[in-house]
């Protein structure tokens, strides 16, 4: 009973953003970055045009981590995957199929072209997650449904069928990974950045930006009434503690405590000895700090990850806090073995796929329900610097959806409101979404009220973007360079 459609044709535009401050996560700073858009036009089986777009920014060493590759080098291969997407999902579609169906074998198609590259999933699987989000789009636009609405339908639009991603799944149907209704809020967990000020008074004056929005962690505290943080570390132990250290100090005095963490450790170890040493020394010299954290978020390198030689670590982890997967989720059964090995969970981020992170959401409701009480399985919401319009109006949607109740954001903290959109954009922005933006002058913010953002007029035909879409801001794919960057 699914709707049928076919892509008609595809389109690429890049957005080039320059943060305010540096965004140093692993081992990368982000300075600057390129925003990918690609715009899609369908066409139903009964003739019906629709469109739909998806966008993310492309950042250095997160889909690939290999130190011989340079920033340029990650742009190039992302844009090869989203490329070779756009010619899968194409041929995928030359008779009228499912979206479901055809990100079955535009998925397939997309990462064997990644191989013949030599790309990790991560890397080839995104352009595929491109196409996936904007054939959603499309559809629901199209049928004048939203997200939530096209997963919970009885005729399921989409065609979806978790059965054909998990076999465990087989039988589950797409309503078994939603929530009955998508959430109305979500709190944000602010990301604490390796580069990032704790206190005002660090910052020197030749930095400190005046800008009208927080800059240290203290300021986003006391304006924005944060009760979720997620902090990453570097795997350099001594730093590590004296800069965590600083963290609880300032969370104690401004918030009272009343925060919850999570911490990342962004790849940065390649054995788990080092990271228990480091809960250890947390828990011995701050113990308050170390029961605030509510889970761990990959620390070992993608590489050893999921090997089973790391095992007894990861159970010695877990059995402090429990421990998800994020940048190792490269493969449609990623979850599934990194439960076998003892993890708990896994992040949900958009650029790595929405049907996987359905599959994976009902897996965990299953696990859970199934389990001994020894805990959840749990999917969490994460950021790639998620920026408005469209990539951070679809990962909220997706997020919303999930029913998860809050999700790591730092698209705002980093980069200055609004600003990089156009005018256009940015009247329109503030006009379909005044509870979520504050304007300011002819340009705006995210609001952020103790703690949370109000996301309910995200639910809109689609996938939460609307048609906010500027195209004459933004330049071609195939006049953009690496060099406009600077």
């Amino acid at each position: 009973m699914a709707e049928r459609l076919s892509v008609r044709d595809v389109s690429y535009y890049m957005r080039n953003v320059r943060t305010r401050m540096p965004f140093r996560y692993g081992v990368a700073s982000l300075t600057s970055v390129p925003i990918l858009h690609v715009l899609v036009d369908v066409e139903l089986a009964d003739g019906t045009p629709g469109s739909g777009v998806a966008a993310d920014i492309l950042p250095p060493k997160w889909f690939d981590k290999d130190p011989t590759k340079s920033y340029a080098d990650n742009i190039d291969d992302l844009v090869f995957a989203a490329r070779a997407a756009a010619n899968a999902y194409t041929a995928a579609s030359t008779t009228a199929a499912s979206v479901f169906d055809i990100w079955r074998d535009g998925y397939t198609e997309t990462l064997a072209a990644g191989d013949g590259r030599g790309l990790n999933h991560l890397t080839s699987s995104h352009g595929s997650t491109l196409m996936e989000r904007a054939l959603i789009d499309a559809l629901g636009k199209t049928r004048s449904c939203t997200y939530h609405q096209m997963l919970t339908a009885a005729d399921n639009p989409l065609g979806l069928n978790l059965g054909a991603i998990l076999p465990s799944l087989a039988g589950v149907l797409p309503a078994a990974a939603v929530a009955a209704t998508p959430q109305t809020t979500i709190a944000i967990r602010h990301t604490v950045g390796l580069a990032d000020p704790i206190r005002d008074t660090e910052i020197p004056s030749v930095e400190r930006l005046d800008d009208g929005l927080p800059q240290s962690l203290e300021a986003y505290l006391r304006q924005q009434g944060l009760r979720w943080l997620k902090v990453k570390v570097n795997g350099d132990l001594p730093a590590d503690v004296e800069r965590l250290r600083e963290i609880a100090a300032i969370v104690d005095e401004v918030a009272l405590g009343g925060v919850s963490i999570s911490l990342d450790g962004n790849e940065q170890y390649g054995e788990l000895q080092s990271f228990t040493d480091l809960l250890r020394r947390v828990e011995t010299e701050l113990p308050a700090f170390y029961e605030m954290i509510r889970y761990i978020e990959q620390p070992l390198e993608r590489a050893v990850a999921l090997d089973p030689t790391q095992a007894a670590g990861i159970a010695a982890v877990c059995a402090r806090k429990p421990m998800l997967i994020d940048e190792s989720d490269g493969d449609l059964d990623a979850f599934t073995r990194a439960v076998e090995l003892g993890y708990r969970g896994v992040s949900t981020k958009n650029c790595k796929g929405l049907f996987k992170a359905l599959a994976n959401a009902a897996l965990a409701r299953r696990l859970t329900a199934e389990g001994d009480g020894a805990g959840t399985f749990f999917l969490t919401g994460e950021d790639l610097m998620n920026l408005p319009v469209v990539p951070l109006h679809q990962d909220l949607t997706h997020v919303a959806a999930l029913g998860i109740k809050h999700a790591e954001r730092n698209g705002h903290h980093y980069v200055r409101g609004i600003d990089h959109l156009s005018p256009a954009e940015r009247r329109q922005l503030l006009l379909e979404h005044a509870d979520m933006y504050d304007a300011d002058g002819d340009t705006g913010f995210l609001r952020v009220t103790n703690g949370t953002i109000d996301i309910r007029s995200l639910q809109r035909p689609g996938l939460g973007a609307g048609d906010n879409i500027d195209t004459d801001e933004m330049v071609p794919l195939k006049d953009w360079t690496f060099d406009s960057l600077a």
